[in-house]
């Protein structure tokens, strides 16, 4: 994969050169306004798939549904998603960089103001399908623009810290959502994130360099993703590790009312704790994966994740207890995610696009079967125990990690 262009690098100032040691120089300032524009990028992304997690009560009530039935919602974007990106990844990559990108802003900008408008819930529903689009667009080929556009010693680190937009979604994103939701109903909370978009959409066209393509790949290099034992085990380990998370984290609003009582404020701040979390988490990954290595640092963050749940569902109507259980989920949740990316990219950088769409598609598949999963516990009276399966399946995504060690050299 590579860019079109001089080697489809950003040009940097001539202030710092590389050292007899091969170190690359440091980036430049146009070079961290891009990362910085697609971090953001991310957390409009992010945070247009976690918003009906993070005010599925107010849907539910709101559009006269169930509460399982809201959860659709994830689970149909999941679904899309998962199918949409590998496939529009062969679609467009011979479109411009910088305008798909934009373009998907764009889409979350006209689809977020839709649903704003929406006036039951076959029409929400409709939009979230159109939005799953622009989510299938966005993250993966952000990160396969980076594997374009840098050198290899900088690209893991640059894909883990734009990844830090999704973790900072957590944070301000649905927990801002779901209050904005409680306060001034959830129209405004999807007007709000249409106006983010927007915003986002201008700081990618501003810094994404014009005429970066990425080179086509054919039905030889698809094969050798799908063929090769590392690639497809590590594949897995995201599917197991988004099926684990959101057989809990879609139904995390009423889960919260049903073991603490928990008010809207209280529902925003546990949230947002777990949200600092996982943007700690993320940006100590960004800063150690290099060192620790990727499959490592996975390994280590989703054990650390499936002792939170399993220390959540000990204790769900104690608040620290809870609280504990949210920094250790959260300490893992996008920084896995990240650290999933670069760890592809480092197997096989020649197949970066391919393999970071597939990882797309595994996220949003384990956010489909981890929703479904969730809603049809709740269906047989198990709310209190979607913790203690979300992390039977974590335990089972570290196993099959720690298998796909083997391959990876």
């Amino acid at each position: 994969m590579s860019a079109n262009g001089a080697g489809g690098r950003l040009p940097r100032k001539g202030t710092s050169k590389e050292s007899d040691e091969g170190e690359s120089p440091a980036p430049s300032k146009s070079e961290r306004r891009m990362l910085w524009a697609l971090l953001l990028g991310n957390f409009v992304t992010g945070t247009a798939i976690l918003l009906p997690a993070g005010m599925l009560t107010e849907l539910a009530s709101g559009l006269n549904v169930t509460v399982p039935a809201a959860g659709g919602l994830m689970l149909a974007s999941g679904v899309l998603v998962a199918f949409g990106a590998p496939a529009l990844a062969a679609a467009t990559s011979r479109v411009d960089r910088r305008l798909l990108l934009t373009f998907a802003l764009l889409l979350f900008v006209v689809t977020h103001a839709a649903s704003a408008m929406a006036t039951s819930f076959s029409m929400l529903m409709a939009t979230r399908v159109v939005m799953a689009v622009a989510a299938a667009i966005f993250t993966p080929q952000a990160a396969a623009t980076l594997g374009a556009l840098l050198p290899p010693e900088r690209r893991s680190s640059a894909i883990t810290m734009i990844f830090i937009g999704w973790s900072v979604a957590t944070v301000a994103g649905m927990p801002l959502g779901g209050y904005v939701a409680n306060a001034f109903g959830w129209p405004t909370a999807f007007a709000v994130v249409a106006v983010i978009a927007l915003v986002a959409a201008l700081a990618v066209w501003l810094t994404v360099p014009a005429g970066i393509k990425i080179v086509p790949l054919n039905s030889a290099a698809w094969k050798q993703v799908l063929t090769s034992k590392a690639l497809m085990t590590v594949l897995l380990v995201t599917a197991l590790n988004g099926t684990g998370q959101f057989t809990f984290f879609t139904y995390l609003n009423p889960s919260l009312k049903e073991g603490l009582s928990a008010t809207a404020g209280l529902t925003t701040f546990v949230l947002a704790w777990y949200g600092v979390s996982a943007t700690i988490g993320n940006v100590v990954a960004s800063v150690v994966v290099d060192r620790l290595g990727a499959a490592k640092a996975a390994l280590v963050t989703l054990l650390a994740m499936a002792a939170g749940l399993f220390v959540w569902g000990a204790a769900a109507s104690v608040l620290g207890i809870v609280l504990v259980a949210a920094t250790l989920w959260g300490l893992g949740t996008f920084s896995t995610n990240s650290i999933q990316q670069a760890r592809l990219a480092g197997i096989a950088p020649e197949l970066t696009s391919a393999s970071i769409s597939l990882n797309t598609s595994a996220i949003y598949a384990g956010q489909a079967a981890g929703s479904g999963l969730g809603g049809l516990l709740i269906q047989a009276n198990m709310l209190p125990d979607l913790p203690w399966v979300g992390a039977a399946i974590l335990i089972l995504a570290a196993a099959v990690s720690f298998i796909a060690m083997r391959w990876e050299h």
